[in-house]
C-alpha cells in the first residue's frame, strides 16, 4: 500500500478541485502535524505513528456530506460529521480510522449530553480510548476551519476556554491530556 494511500480516499469524497478541498487539506495536515509531534514526543511505536498520520489526515473526511458554509457542503447538521465519517469508512475498510472519526468531537460526546441537547446523533458515548483516537482528538482541538482562524494555532488558554463551556468532565478530560501530551 502506498505511504499516501488516505490522498486517493480523500479525493474519492473531496474532489481536489471542490471548495472545501484547501480547507480540508490544511485542517487535516495541521491536526497531523501536531499529533504525528506529540506521538514522537511520547515515544510511540512507528506503526501508532503512521496510523496516527492516517487517522488525522482522514478524521473529519465526514464534511463532505454535512452542511458547511466554509468548505461550502451541505447535509446534515456539522455536528454529525464525525459520524458520518466513521459511516464513510467503515465502508471503504478502515474500522480503527473510523473510531477516530466518530470520537474526535471536542474530548467526546457522551450518551446523557447527545440527550440533554438533543443532538442528532446515535444515543451512546462517543469518547476517545486509545491512545491514538485521544492524541488525533486533542490535536484537532488546535485548528479551526474558519478563514479568520485558518493557520493560527490556537493557545492552551484558548483551547481550555473552548471546552470550558461544556463542563467538568470535558475540563477534566481535556487537563489530563494536557498532562500527557504537553
Amino acid at each position: 500500500m502506498n505511504k499516501f494511500w488516505y490522498f486517493d480516499l480523500i479525493h474519492k469524497y473531496i474532489a481536489p478541485d471542490s471548495k472545501g478541498y484547501p480547507y480540508y487539506i490544511i485542517h487535516s495536515t495541521l491536526v497531523a502535524q501536531k499529533a504525528i509531534r506529540i506521538a514522537k514526543k511520547l515515544k510511540l511505536k512507528k506503526s501508532q505513528i503512521n496510523f496516527i498520520e492516517e487517522a488525522a489526515m482522514l478524521h473529519d473526511i465526514g464534511i463532505c456530506q454535512v452542511e458547511n458554509e466554509f468548505v461550502g457542503t451541505s447535509g446534515g447538521p456539522y455536528v454529525t460529521h464525525g459520524i458520518v465519517g466513521s459511516q464513510i469508512l467503515r465502508k471503504e475498510g478502515y474500522p480503527k480510522h473510523a473510531r477516530v472519526a466518530e470520537s474526535h468531537n471536542g474530548t467526546g460526546l457522551y450518551k446523557q449530553e447527545i440527550v440533554k441537547r438533543s443532538l442528532p446523533l446515535p444515543k451512546r458515548d462517543f469518547v476517545p480510548k486509545t491512545i491514538e483516537e485521544k492524541i488525533v482528538s486533542y490535536a484537532d482541538l488546535f485548528y479551526s476551519k474558519s478563514e479568520k482562524h485558518f493557520w493560527q494555532e490556537r493557545t492552551l488558554q484558548e483551547v481550555r476556554e473552548l471546552i470550558a463551556k461544556y463542563g467538568l468532565q470535558h475540563n477534566n478530560n481535556l487537563e489530563d491530556w494536557i498532562n500527557k501530551f504537553e
